[in-house]
């Protein structure tokens, strides 16, 4: 027998998938950030 879900337990769900996705996001900003850094100061022969 499943457990009824509370609107606050609903909530903490939804804001913990928000969290993951912001730091995925950031994360992949940063990368993406640290390879266009990189590629700019490199000495390019």
């Amino acid at each position: 027998m499943q457990t009824e879900i509370t609107p606050t337990e609903a909530r903490s769900g939804v804001v913990t998938g928000r969290v993951f996705l912001v730091l995925a996001v950031s994360s992949i900003g940063a990368i993406i950030a640290m390879a266009l850094a990189w590629y700019m100061l490199a000495p390019h022969d």
